[in-house]
């Protein structure tokens, strides 16, 4: 039996429509995507949004006893493992709405996790 035209392009459109709303779920969850992470010794907890970018920087008092250099290198490892969990929520996030077989949630995923890969480990800890 033929397949009717008119239904071919009913369910077209019903998938786009489906996709298109899941798309406009993801970005707007997405934009209010963050991630936090506390440095070994407490002296920094940095936060980052969707992006990867820095969206706040908590410096404790013992951080200002630190010296300058020691202070960047646990601020960047701070908020390199908070890019690293943003990632990982990112990816759960995708998986969970697109579904853990999706195409669309693998690329995205694993286009956050080779952008923000957790820090190596000789870099752990920067100290």
């Amino acid at each position: 039996m033929p397949l009717d035209p008119e239904d071919v392009l009913a369910d077209w459109e019903h998938r786009a429509q489906q996709q298109t709303t899941l798309t406009m779920e993801l970005s707007q969850r997405m934009q209010h995507t963050t991630a936090s992470a506390k440095s070994r010794g407490a002296e920094v907890v940095a936060t980052v949004d969707h992006s990867g970018g820095l969206a706040d920087l908590r410096l404790s008092d013992r951080a200002m006893r630190l010296s300058a250099t020691e202070l960047a290198a646990i601020i960047l490892h701070t908020s390199r493992q908070a890019q690293a969990a943003m990632a990982k929520q990112m990816g759960d996030m995708v998986r969970g709405l697109y579904g853990s077989d999706s195409d669309t949630a693998a690329f995205i995923a694993n286009t956050y996790a080779e952008q923000f890969p957790e820090p190596p480990d000789e870099e752990r800890d920067p100290r």
